[in-house]
């Protein structure tokens, strides 16, 4: 992954302040068939169904306080534990995780005060801000535009098997599909060309944020866990883009071709709609994937952050993060 391109160009597009209206309140951790069902908080929300990777929200009513519940904490310290007995002291300095069942709303986080480097995460709000254009005119994503510019060379991914072919034309669909599924920094860049500064602030101004352009480029853009998986959220509850345009979107992430991290966590037959990115500063690597697990009829959302040395051992504490929690869900469903 270009660090360069992901701090000159992306970086400077995207800020994520607080989004405390989307990301939820994280209150504690329950697994369905841990707590006696007269003692679980109710959440009911009534969705529309008959989606394959959207379940839109139609409406919402807490029926009991989560905080008031006393026997969330201890799920929550259970997985806290693991983390700190079997991840943080041989693997990484630094992991955050959120986790969220999304058809009932309940979540629980660790480490939801550090922050970190999104780099190739933002390309997930580049994306929906190209299919909200989309919506009231579809024949963007039609249209086609050239790779002819040598100075976007520099920044292509080394990792990237099926590259873009200089002089060739693509429609922004095609672009913005390698820029999720590959990560493909050129794709992503021809993308942006297309919107404008002020595309780029209607989305974040309809989310509820503030203009980030303000900061500058040794500032960086950090942001948490929990911010960050909003964005996950929106798209699940189809709450922002259209139902069709955030079905796409979820279509695209569920063909990402990084198959560690999140993807190695679960059985190959459970899908994962994700994205993950990768940044080095000053010295250290920061490696994170966020994404949906698609478990039969009880889909969960799951974020990991990582910092460390070694990229290849915060792979292994993504993945093992990932596999405890889907153990804990599968044991309650199965």
């Amino acid at each position: 992954m270009n660090s360069n391109l992901e701090s000159k160009r992306l970086f400077t597009k995207f800020l994520i302040p607080a989004l405390a209206l989307l990301a939820g309140i994280s209150v504690g951790f329950m697994l369905r068939g841990l707590i006696p069902e007269k003692s679980k908080p109710q959440l009911i929300e009534i969705r529309e169904g008959g989606w394959k990777l959207i379940n839109p929200l139609l409406e919402c009513q807490k029926g009991q306080d989560l905080l008031s519940d006393p026997e969330l904490r201890p799920m929550r310290d259970h997985v806290e534990k693991f983390l700190s007995e079997n991840i943080k002291k041989k693997w990484g300095d630094d992991v955050s995780v959120y986790f969220r069942e999304l058809n009932d709303g309940l979540t629980f986080d660790i480490g939801k005060d550090s922050q970190f480097y999104p780099a190739s995460l933002l390309k997930v709000p580049l994306m929906i801000s190209v299919l909200k254009k989309a919506e009231a005119n579809p024949r963007i994503l039609t249209k086609r535009i050239v790779y002819n510019n040598p100075e976007l060379k520099a920044y292509q991914n080394s990792d990237v098997a099926d590259k873009l072919v200089f002089g060739r034309s693509y429609t922004i669909e095609d672009l913005l599909e390698r820029t999720i599924e590959t990560s493909d920094n050129i794709s992503s860049l021809l993308v942006e060309e297309q919107l404008s500064d002020k595309d780029l602030k209607k989305t974040y101004d309809d989310l509820g944020i503030p203009d980030p352009y303000y900061l500058n480029d040794q500032a960086g853009y950090l942001l948490s866990v929990e911010l960050y998986a909003s964005f996950f959220r929106i798209l699940f509850n189809a709450s922002y883009l259209n139902r069709e345009m955030s079905e796409k979107a979820l279509e695209f992430l569920s063909k990402t071709d990084y198959r560690k991290g999140l993807v190695a966590g679960v059985p190959p037959k459970i899908p994962v709609a994700h994205k993950f990115g990768l940044r080095k500063i000053n010295g250290r690597k920061q490696l994170h994937d966020c994404g949906i697990v698609y478990y039969p009829d009880h889909p969960y959302l799951l974020c990991v952050m990582t910092s460390g040395l070694i990229p290849e051992y915060l792979d292994t504490t993504i993945a093992e993060v990932s596999r405890f929690i889907y153990e804990d869900i599968d044991s309650q469903h199965h």
